[in-house]
């Protein structure tokens, strides 16, 4: 029974129109009777009014609600310490889900065969995208009919799509005990990084987890405006905090198709000399704060990746792109912004 395999934790913070949503889908869903955890990291509106209404309505759902915001990444890796069942799924409270045809990915979770079992890909997804060939499915069934395969090998294939996947914390289901503790204090460890999660993203990497691919996402990846992340901090700093996360791979050859394969979705192509400057440019243009400390901080980490003589060449092209005075990024860029 999948309800004895699967625990579903779900992280939410001040987003009660969208959580009610979400809980409505896996009301109608396969995974009704699965346990149910949700974290809220102490929300000032109506979330424990929902929480409490749906509690009614799921046979085995949990609210814990934290007596202070601890921030949504520490909640993450709060959710990546929850649960006590085989498997996780960890859950955002603002996604869409289509569970028409899940049938495969219920096989995947009762035969403890896999690591992860991967049910969106945010970059190559099956309702597939303006100008998209293949999607992910596609691309693994060419390699094995069965849709398994290792993350080495994906890595090979894909490249750095496949970190910028996995980021979307909903996109996959573990195995629970995959998370030991020195994975928890690396996650918190990265929280200042954004991206705690990559604690569990480079240990599959890092021992060549055994993957399954869904044949059809099961998630449509949430549009929140409100809670946009890039109102809250520049993306200098986000490709900062990318590229401190991408550390933790202890192979080089992976790091490097890591750190040169960075995917922006204003722009056509996934070039790090291009995408950095980019983001550069563009927090310039719209005087974002504390770009400076952004940039030094994101030129320590490009040396980590690519050594002391590369990374004081890339460090140059950069403060040079960043000398530039904002006057002219943002006439360069008025036409974009209009949009």
């Amino acid at each position: 029974m999948i309800e004895d395999k699967l625990e579903l934790v779900l992280v939410t913070y001040n987003r009660a129109p969208y959580l009610e949503n979400t809980l409505k889908q896996f009301l109608d869903s396969p995974f009704k009777n699965c346990k149910f955890t949700i974290l809220d990291n102490c929300s000032p509106d109506d979330t424990p009014e929902i929480c409490e209404k749906y509690s009614k309505l799921f046979p085995n759902m949990t609210i814990i609600r934290n007596h202070l915001n601890i921030g949504g990444n520490a909640n993450i890796t709060q959710g990546l310490r929850t649960s006590t069942s085989e498997y996780t799924w960890l859950l955002a409270d603002d996604d869409s889900y289509d569970f028409n045809d899940c049938e495969d990915v219920i096989n995947a979770l009762l035969s403890d065969k896999y690591d992860f079992i991967h049910v969106s890909s945010p970059l190559l997804p099956t309702n597939k995208k303006e100008g998209q060939e293949k999607d992910l499915t596609e691309i693994i069934e060419e390699i094995n009919p069965n849709r398994e395969i290792h993350a080495v090998d994906l890595v090979n294939i894909i490249k750095g799509k496949y970190f910028m996947d996995l980021a979307f914390i909903s996109s996959y289901i573990f195995k629970t005990e995959l998370i030991n503790s020195d994975d928890i204090i690396r996650a918190y460890d990265n929280v200042p990084n954004f991206f705690p999660q990559f604690a569990l993203i480079s240990k599959s990497v890092n021992e060549n987890f055994l993957i399954y691919r869904a044949k059809h996402d099961l998630i449509i990846q949430g549009d929140n405006p409100e809670n946009d992340a890039e109102h809250t901090y520049t993306y200098t700093k986000f490709y900062e905090g990318w590229l401190h996360s991408g550390l933790m791979l202890n192979d080089k050859k992976i790091r490097k198709i890591f750190y040169k394969n960075l995917d922006n979705h204003s722009i056509p192509t996934n070039n790090y000399l291009i995408v950095l400057p980019v983001a550069i440019m563009t927090d310039k243009a719209l005087n974002k704060k504390n770009i400076k400390n952004n940039l030094i901080s994101l030129m320590g980490a490009l040396y980590k990746h690519t050594g002391w003589i590369k990374g004081f060449f890339l460090s140059v092209y950069l403060m040079l792109v960043y000398i530039v005075p904002s006057s002219i990024y943002k006439a360069l860029f008025k036409k974009v912004y209009n949009k």
